[in-house]
Formats: structure tokens, sequence, C-alpha cells
């Protein structure tokens, strides 16, 4: 299905590298890091005969322009710039991993324009994940685990590119269940990453220390949509870690897929796309457009490029 790609231009300059593929209500999607670039194609490419799904690389990320301080508040209103950019007036808001915590961020600050919020491999509120989440993939890395705190004690900016690519392959092939192809899934995931992009590292540390600004469990709890949470059994990262995050919000349910890791839709993608339909279309109203664009979605000025 064709996408069309362009860049939205923010208030202050900065311009977000944005897609838009496929037809129905719309859907965003969040990568996670923070810092890293849009992975997410082959999850959108799983609904677009189902949604009207964005992506975009977040702020300073990928092939987006922009600086810092990289605060969530920034983050929640350069996301809600997208969804004006583009003409929507209501989208449901779905993330992967630090994705998954801005959609509820989103939520919980933008209510009246959030339909539904998919929380996919999020980590819950807080850091109580870390410990158990380090020991599990140091365990599934065994003899490699030297290797990846050897590469990962080199300043960011000092390592070479093939130092880069073997330290995101290492810590990424924990990430996906033992039981698949987890270094040919870490390889896709590369695969996915624009000539000469790294990984934002000023803005993973800022949105990171960022997040401990409000407690995410009684933001949360003002969030009236439905929220699903999606998480894979063999995630490194504990889904229990978001129990209390569940138990927070009012309308939220849970869904846990067996031989799936940190990115259910490589492992699991007929289950994870079931999944996704019915949390995102099962809520009243579905997403609407603002009536300037009821015959399709505004564009920003020359949105989308003229193909060559």
């Amino acid at each position: 299905m064709m996408s069309d790609a362009g860049t939205v231009r923010l208030r202050d300059g900065a311009e977000l590298w944005t897609v838009v593929s496929g037809t129905g209500p719309p859907v965003v999607f969040l990568h996670g890091g923070p810092g890293l670039w849009d992975y997410l194609a082959p999850l959108a490419a799983l609904l677009e005969d189902t949604f009207t799904v964005v992506r975009f690389d977040q702020r300073g990320c990928g092939r987006s322009t922009g600086g810092g301080p990289f605060t969530i508040e920034q983050a929640v209103d350069d996301l809600d710039q997208v969804r004006a950019a583009l003409g929507f007036g209501r989208w449901a808001v779905a993330g992967h991993s630090w994705g998954a915590e801005l959609a509820l961020r989103y939520a919980t600050r933008h209510q009246d324009r959030t339909t539904a919020v998919g929380y996919i491999a999020g980590v819950g509120a807080g850091n109580g994940f870390r410990d158990a989440f380090a020991a599990e993939r140091d365990r599934r890395l065994g003899p490699d685990r030297e290797r990846l705190a050897e590469l990962s004690a080199i300043p960011a900016g000092d390592r070479t590119p093939e130092e880069e690519r073997e330290r995101c392959l290492l810590q990424w092939s924990a990430d996906f269940s033992p039981t698949s192809d987890a270094a040919g899934h870490a390889q896709a995931l590369w695969d996915t990453r624009p000539p000469g992009a790294a990984v934002n590292m000023t803005a993973y540390r800022e949105l990171w220390d960022d997040r401990e600004s409000e407690d995410l469990r009684l933001a949360a709890a003002r969030i009236t949509c439905p929220v699903t949470m999606l998480f894979g059994a063999d995630d490194p990262r504990p889904w229990t870690a978001a129990d209390s995050l569940l138990e927070a919000i009012p309308n939220a349910s849970r869904i846990v897929l067996d031989d799936a890791g940190h990115a259910p839709w490589a492992e699991r993608p007929a289950k994870t796309r079931r999944v996704i339909i019915d949390a995102l279309s099962c809520h009243p109203g579905g997403g609407t457009r603002s009536p300037a664009a009821a015959a399709g979605p505004r564009r920003p000025p020359g949105w989308p490029p003229a193909r060559r």
C-alpha cells in the first residue's frame, strides 16, 4: 500500500519526518527509545487495510530536526502539532516501549482528542523493571554480555559505526523470544535505521529523567478512553512491572502473547494485528476529522511531496 512521506514543521521551526499510509480511522504509532527512529513500518503494514496510520521520527531523532531541552511536555505538544497539521480532530494513539508511555502521557493531556490508547510493551511506572531486565538480558546473552558491556562503555560519540551496529544488535537480540530467530529480528530492526542516523542519547537521558517529574499512575488515572496493554510473555522487561499502572487506569485491559518478546508484531504478527484492531476500533465515535479535513486529511504545505 502506498505511503506519503513528508515533514511537519512545528511552531519552533523543528521539522518532523512523517509518513501517512492506509485508509480508515486515524491512528498514530509512536516509536520507542527515547532517542531512536521510527521502526514501526512492519507493524503499520499489518494495519493499513483498517486504519489511516501515521508514523514519525520524534524530535531530534532519525530524519527529524529539533533540539532540546527534551521534555515530556514538549514531546506531547509535538505529537499534538502533528495531529493538527494532518487535520485530524481525534485519533487513536499507540506506542511501543517508551512510545507506550508517551501515548499515555498524551491521553492524560488530550482526552478530548484521544479515542483509544494502545500500550505496547511499556515498562510501567518508574524504573522497577530495570534489575529484572538486566538480569534476564545478561542470562540470554551469555558470554556475549561482556562484549556488550565493553561496547556500551565507549562514549556514544566515540564508537565507530561498526561498533555501534554490533552494540545494537547484541542488545536487541535479547529483546526477542528465545524460541524465535532473535538475531534475525534484531537485524531487521537495525535495517529500519535511516542512513547515518544514530541514537540521540541526549534525548534518551533527558526524557527518561523527566519521567520522574509526574507520577504516571496518578496522571493515567485521569484517562477516560479505553487503554489496551499488549505484552510478549518472553519480553526480558517483566510485563508484571505494569501491574500498578494497569490498576490505576479506569478502563484498561491487558493481553500477554506467548512466544513473543519486546516486539510482539515481529513474532506473532497475526495475533498482534487482531489485538490492535480490537483495541483501537472498539470505542464509541471512532477517529474524527475536523470539518476542514472532511474530504481527506489536510496536509501541511507540500504534503505529500511531489513524486519523481
